[in-house]
């Protein structure tokens, strides 16, 4: 039986063992070919490319972007097994919003406007004072577990912990509580404030607040960027399981009584965006022959290139697999140092 099939108690309950074992034996060592015989399913998704099944996403964005529309709209294309922004595949299931900042009266609001059937598996917890703390966490799987439910979408992180979002220890702990939920197979949805407005047409990692360990904990990161009023920019920076999504546009179609999301395609030029880099980098490492990767940033960024970290290390890693680049050269500690080669070499 593999992990797809199973129920998030049988999931837990080898979790429990297997913490049992842990606690109670010594460290038990894989060898190489024992990871490589094991069978893992292929990764599922709850939305197609966006949102992986049992994984933690953040959808990211100043205040204003419609990040709370996203997610209602999200909860009710998910529910109904139907295509998010008429593009992106969705897996059927009960989705569980835990609100802790619109309330019930905006919130039913917004769901009249974007026209949600009264009848969908999609379940509210809203001003309940939830916190990523074990007796919520508890609660929360058993009616997740007693309502067929596979994703909740979490408004927002500021809200739900009393950590310092500053601070890699206090992030590391919030997000070890989350895993509880993915553990369990939920996929969990959960929103974050940008420190200020991107200056770009897109939104990246480096604008979300708090500690950089946020985005090192995460499965999933999209950016949201609202721009001329209706016109919303999303930006996938980071994706575990496979490459991030090219930047895409949807507008918003507003009435005082209707709210529809129309999907406009990819941002124009953002399919250039990797042959700018690559060829940005070849002419830095003509120029200083060897850079590392902090040291790409910064001078990417003198010549108006703009990318993000974890982009960058994707990049460079096919690059570099695909024979473009050549193995970079071992610096101090894990440093790696990018270069071109030599004729000779």
């Amino acid at each position: 039986m593999n992990d797809s099939s199973r129920s998030p108690a049988d999931l837990n309950a080898e979790k429990i063992n297997t913490e049992e074992t842990k606690n109670n034996s010594a460290l038990n060592v894989s060898s190489l070919e024992q990871v490589m015989n094991r069978h893992y399913p292929e990764q599922e998704y709850v939305v197609d490319g966006l949102i992986p099944e049992a994984s933690i996403t953040i959808l990211s964005g100043t205040s204003r972007s419609y990040k709370t529309y996203t997610l209602l709209h999200l909860a009710v294309c998910v529910a109904q097994g139907k295509m998010l922004f008429e593009k992106f595949a969705t897996q059927q299931t009960g989705v569980l919003v835990i609100d802790e900042e619109s309330g019930e009266r905006l919130l039913q609001k917004r769901l009249y406007q974007l026209g949600a059937p009264m009848e969908l598996p999609v379940h509210f917890l809203s001003f309940s004072g939830f916190d990523i703390s074990d007796k919520y966490i508890e609660q929360v799987l058993n009616i997740c577990n007693e309502k067929g439910i596979k994703l909740i979408i979490l408004d927002s992180l500021i809200r739900v912990h009393s950590g310092d979002e500053n601070s890699a220890k206090d992030m590391s702990k919030v997000f070890k509580q989350f895993r509880q939920f993915t553990e369990n197979g939920i996929a969990v949805l959960v929103t974050q404030h940008n420190r200020k407005q991107g200056t770009n047409a897109i939104s990246t990692g480096d604008e979300m607040r708090g500690s950089s360990d946020i985005m090192a904990a995460i499965d999933s990161h999209i950016g949201v960027v609202r721009k001329n009023k209706w016109y919303l920019t999303f930006n996938q920076t980071k994706q575990r399981y496979d490459e991030e999504l090219e930047p895409f546009e949807v507008k918003a179609n507003v009435t005082p009584t209707t709210f529809e999301f129309e999907y406009l395609g990819k941002l124009k030029g953002s399919e250039d965006t990797t042959d700018i880099v690559q060829s940005s980098i070849i002419q830095l490492l003509t120029t200083y022959e060897t850079l590392n990767q902090k040291q790409l940033i910064e001078k990417l960024a003198e010549m108006s290139v703009s990318i993000n970290e974890h982009k960058l290390r994707e990049l460079l890693r096919r690059w570099v697999s695909e024979g473009t680049l050549p193995p970079p050269y071992s610096g101090d500690g894990n440093t790696k140092l990018y270069h071109i080669g030599n004729p000779d070499e």
